[in-house]
């Protein structure tokens, strides 16, 4: 379970590890938290509390299927924040999960909204929503994308493919069996190359 990691974590660490623009937040507001592989920090359906700065440590966000299976829907490194949307919403729309253990920074969901006050908040909030639609409605064309062998082949172009083929499957929202065939049958036609095991690159 993930723990509240006061100890030995001051405001003024967490206030200065932030990116633009949550450093101009308050110190008050922020709340360091740590967890270990397979701890949920939220999970889809409960009450918002802010959004959160990754520290260390790698998050997936992840939605629950019709059939229980599970998809990932954006992937939080150190440096990025996640859950922006929950600032405007009363209850999350999916969980997020520790894949990789570490801290994390919430910052309260108020304080947010108070921060809009300011121009120079509001403008580089606005920007980095723009970017995440923009690679959001990216995601959406490709996992609308019928063919498991395009879709596979889309995501490839899309760089999609940066950790395991489990992972990458999990993005595309298919399979990791299909997504194998797919990689495969791409192999054989000559459009992709694998030279070595769980490595797929385009060819040129």
């Amino acid at each position: 379970m993930f723990t509240l990691a006061g100890a030995g974590v001051s405001q003024y660490d967490c206030n200065h590890m932030l990116p633009a623009p949550y450093d101009l937040i308050p110190s008050s507001a922020l709340r360091p938290f740590s967890g270990a592989v397979g701890d949920i920090m939220f999970h889809q359906g409960g009450p918002t509390h802010g959004l959160y700065v990754v520290q260390t440590g790698r998050v997936y966000l992840e939605r629950v299927g019709p059939d229980g299976e599970r998809f990932i829907i954006h992937r939080a490194q150190a440096g990025t924040s996640f859950a922006e949307a929950s600032v405007f919403s009363e209850v999350y729309h999916c969980d997020a999960v520790f894949v990789q253990a570490g801290t994390l920074i919430r910052i309260e969901k108020d304080a947010v909204l108070d921060a809009f006050a300011d121009p120079e908040f509001a403008r580089a909030f606005g920007r980095q929503a723009a970017q995440q639609i923009q690679a959001q409605r990216q995601m959406l064309e490709i996992v609308g994308i019928r063919r498991a062998e395009d879709r596979v082949l889309a995501g490839l172009v899309a760089g999609l493919l940066d950790g395991s083929v489990i992972e990458f499957a999990a993005r595309l929202q298919l399979s990791h069996e299909a997504t194998y065939r797919a990689l495969r049958k791409l192999v054989q036609d000559g459009r992709v190359k694998n030279p070595a095991r769980g490595i797929y690159q385009l060819r040129p």
